[in-house]
């Protein structure tokens, strides 16, 4: 369920969730954290979402470090009223869905690069004593008349 925004007159943003005033900037964090949001126009209760997201893009483009180059939007305008539009859209949507998945990944490989030696050394150590505890209760209970075998179930090691 997306946050609501309400966008009042004098361009303030308030997160009814929250019961506060948000700043651009906070709505950009928000969104940025994986915040679904929607922002309503206050008076007329029109949804304005598209509008103030397009502004959230704009002033980031605006900084300097631009995604969208100019073949980029080209490319986009020259779809607009294209027969194409739809499937363009959806071809968007799932390629941002993927390098978003994609980011998520690697973000976690880096972070488990990142591990410290002495947790990666205690994550092994823990694995391996839980490997030996396995090994150990099936050889006792292949040892036992009518025991179990290793292979028997799925804790075992084969």
């Amino acid at each position: 369920m997306a946050r609501i925004i309400k966008k009042y007159a004098n361009r303030r943003l308030y997160d009814t969730d929250t019961s506060q005033y948000l700043t651009l900037n906070d709505l950009k964090g928000l969104v940025a954290g994986g915040e679904a949001v929607r922002v309503i126009d206050a008076r007329s209760k029109q949804d304005i979402s598209r509008e103030v997201l397009l502004q959230l893009v704009a002033e980031q483009e605006a900084l300097g470090r631009p995604i969208l180059n100019e073949a980029i939007l080209t490319a986009l305008i020259r779809f607009y009223d294209h027969p194409m539009q739809k499937i363009a859209t959806r071809y968007l949507e799932a390629a941002l869905g993927q390098l978003q998945e994609q980011q998520g990944q690697l973000l976690e490989q880096m972070r488990s690069l990142m591990e410290s030696p002495v947790d990666l050394a205690s994550r092994l150590a823990r694995q391996n004593l839980e490997w030996m505890s396995r090994l150990q209760r099936d050889f006792l209970a292949a040892l036992q008349p009518g025991g179990k075998r290793p292979g028997d179930d799925e804790d075992s090691l084969e």
